[in-house]
């Protein structure tokens, strides 16, 4: 591999990691926001509904933080033109 195509892929998913993390946190915050604002409230009103909440909020969450997947994908596409698509398949 060419010294110039593994630094793309390796600065590639470095970003591309960082951005996933960030994403994670904000959507930790986002559901916790929610609950607590009463924007999205889980019922808890029989014993199923109470052993279903850490399900409702993984799934919350996992919404929460699907929301930031296109702008994750848009930066790295961005990134992969910046530097030029042919870099990365120079392999």
């Amino acid at each position: 591999m060419k010294q110039e195509a593994l630094i793309a892929w390796t600065s590639l998913y470095i970003a591309v990691g960082i951005m996933a993390l960030m994403c994670a946190v904000l959507a930790v915050l986002v559901t916790a926001h929610d609950w607590r604002t009463g924007r999205w409230r889980p019922a808890l009103a029989t014993r199923l509904d109470k052993t279903l909440l850490l399900p409702k909020i993984w799934l919350r969450w996992q919404i929460n933080y699907l929301k930031g997947a296109p702008v994750i994908v848009g930066v790295a596409l961005y990134y992969a033109w910046s530097v030029g698509f042919s870099v990365f398949w120079d392999l």
